[in-house]
């Protein structure tokens, strides 16, 4: 009997091994599963393209306000006459109708990036709310840019830029994008103040400053002189909208806009 039990022993002892071995062997063949990464993308041409389109329609929008109307349009009434039947066969294109044409161009070109940058950034967690009002800015530029209204285009071309920064958030970036984000607050700014919407230009200054307030402990100790010009520059705003001349406005805007850029070549983390 005992001899019985001693076998039986051995024989659950060389299954239980042999069961213990193949688990193993199932175990060291099943494909190993690939680490998760937090790494992000790089930003997509169409982001890229979008932001550039935008610079182009306020270059343009501000070509054609800086232009006096007279050197576009000015003619004879004698040239006008003997060219009267000419131009019904072949107007000739002002600058300022190229220039329109350019920024009609530009926007049509951001409505076909934004289709196909739109499912990338839902893809990379875009919240519903960010892509619905960029989608509502984009439609309200060109429903503005068909009625040609030249402050208002380089209003509402920057209302677009304003969702740049938050987009490129879901990429990897080169500069930080709190940088765009003053960019947008002072082109808002120096655009608002030639009508005067001196509301919205407080309001501006405010988010400017908590902007800047989150940002500046970010920076490297490299771009402590662009810093401290860049709030010297916020400083002397200030004190131009508070006394609401549109013209010191104005001026005080896009000198920050300089400083920006300043601080942007030094915020910019070495390589």
């Amino acid at each position: 009997m005992k001899k019985y039990s001693k076998v039986v022993c051995t024989i659950f002892i060389i299954l239980l091994l042999f069961s213990l071995s193949s688990c193993k062997n199932k175990q060291q063949n099943k494909p190993q599963k690939k680490p998760q990464t937090s790494q992000k993308l790089e930003i997509p041409k169409e982001l890229s393209k979008i932001e550039k389109d935008i610079e182009k329609i306020i270059k343009e929008a501000q070509k054609i306000k800086e232009k006096p109307q007279s050197d576009q349009e000015k003619q004879s009434d004698k040239e006008k006459k003997d060219k009267k039947e000419d131009d019904k066969k072949s107007p000739k294109k002002t600058p300022e109708d190229k220039s329109w044409e350019e920024i009609n161009k530009a926007i049509k070109d951001i409505h076909t990036d934004w289709n196909s940058l739109t499912p990338l950034v839902t893809k990379e967690g875009a919240k519903l709310n960010l892509i619905n009002s960029m989608s509502a800015a984009i439609n309200d530029l060109t429903i503005i840019a068909n009625k040609k209204s030249k402050i208002d285009v380089l209003i509402y071309a920057n209302n677009v830029y304003k969702y740049i920064p938050d987009l490129e958030d879901l990429f990897q970036t080169e500069a930080p994008t709190n940088i765009k984000r003053l960019k947008f607050y002072a082109q808002d700014i120096a655009f608002k103040s030639e009508v005067q919407k001196w509301e919205e230009i407080s309001k501006d200054l405010i988010d400017i400053n908590s902007v800047w307030q989150t940002f500046k402990p970010r920076l490297p100790k490299e771009a402590k002189n662009s810093a401290d010009k860049f709030e010297a520059g916020i400083a002397e705003l200030q004190k131009a909208i508070k006394s609401q001349n549109k013209v010191l406005t104005k001026i005080k805007a896009e000198v920050l806009l300089q400083d920006i850029k300043s601080l942007e070549k030094t915020a910019k983390p070495k390589k």
